[in-house]
């Protein structure tokens, strides 16, 4: 199969959920929406994980494991270095990027990023290891309307993670900086977390870096910005439209966002899908040497420090005479 097989199953897709009924069976059947204790919708939601599984295998074809292949060779890579996991959370703006910037530069450190990472103040200090991209808004397809293929250009010793199945799309002058990962789920079947198979848990960008982390193989790995805290600035409008407001790290928020087209049962899918967040990295991701830099977090799955050199001292609201 080439990579026309790959667009054309992309284009059919949009033609499918174009369809108002077939965009509700999408949703009703979506492992992300409260099954409501039905046991046949959760056969359903599983099936459709496996069927559109196999479909996309079938129309990506053949060149996976090329792709791969420089992701592999990088395995146990970070051994004897501690690892960083930066996401879009407002936790991160208490790194002590100087701190972070003197690590790197002693070989103590790895800095793993995400999604809009390079538009934050936090850039002006730390040039991150890796970038992985995942959201639809980065493909390589939309340049025209994100200029992050643009601005990567400028950090050329940063390695952009990005999905196998955009291979045909990288833009030739970033070719050499970019790396695959497999990017499938095959959430609700599978208990896996490395990046070089299709993944076993709910893919949100901060998540898919911290399984990049661990496949580094580095002694520790320290993560802030991984709040999953959006859920609170959940609004519902006077017509039951659900929202998500900007909750992430200046200059990383893509903005007010609709969740309404997402949901069957409004903002109890959108709980659903968030507490689905929660469960796979206690379940899935806990037995890892992962540290949580953010005392605060909501995140329970990993041990926390209430203080740390990577993070600026915690303001304890006492005036000194």
């Amino acid at each position: 199969m080439s990579a026309q097989s790959f667009e054309r199953f992309e284009e059919g897709k949009k033609k499918f959920e174009s369809n108002e009924s077939a965009r509700t069976f999408e949703r009703w059947s979506s492992p992300h929406t409260h099954p409501g204790g039905s046991v046949i919708r959760l056969m359903v939601q599983k099936l459709r994980v496996l069927t559109l599984f196999v479909v996309r295998r079938i129309a990506a074809g053949q060149g996976r494991a090329a792709a791969l292949s420089r992701l592999s060779a990088l395995a146990g890579s970070a051994g004897g270095k501690n690892a960083l996991v930066i996401a879009s959370g407002p936790s991160a703006a208490r790194l002590n990027a100087a701190a972070v910037a003197k690590a790197q530069k002693a070989g103590e450190l790895i800095v793993v990023a995400t999604n809009h990472f390079l538009d934050s103040v936090l850039a002006k200090t730390i040039t991150p290891d890796f970038l992985l991209w995942s959201d639809s808004i980065f493909h390589p397809r939309r340049r025209a309307e994100n200029s992050s293929w643009d601005t990567v250009k400028n950090y050329p010793s940063t390695m952009i993670v990005v999905p196998w199945t955009w291979r045909h799309h990288i833009p030739g002058d970033v070719a050499p900086q970019v790396i695959f990962f497999d990017d499938d789920t095959l959430e609700t079947w599978s208990h896996n977390i490395s990046p070089l198979k299709p993944r076993g848990y709910q893919g949100t960008t901060g998540a898919k870096a911290l399984a990049l982390a661990i496949h580094l193989g580095p002694a520790s790995i320290y993560v802030l910005g991984l709040d999953l805290s959006y859920f609170k600035n959940f609004t519902v409008d006077v017509d039951n439209r659900v929202w998500r407001n900007p909750t992430h790290l200046a200059g990383t928020d893509s903005g007010n966002q609709d969740l309404t087209h997402n949901t069957v049962s409004g903002l109890a899918d959108s709980l659903y899908a968030t507490a689905n967040q929660f469960f796979y990295l206690r379940t899935l991701f806990s037995g890892y040497r992962v540290v949580n830099l953010d005392p605060g977090s909501l995140v329970d799955a990993f041990p926390k420090v209430s203080e740390h050199p990577l993070v600026k001292a915690r303001r304890t609201g006492v005036t000194k005479k």
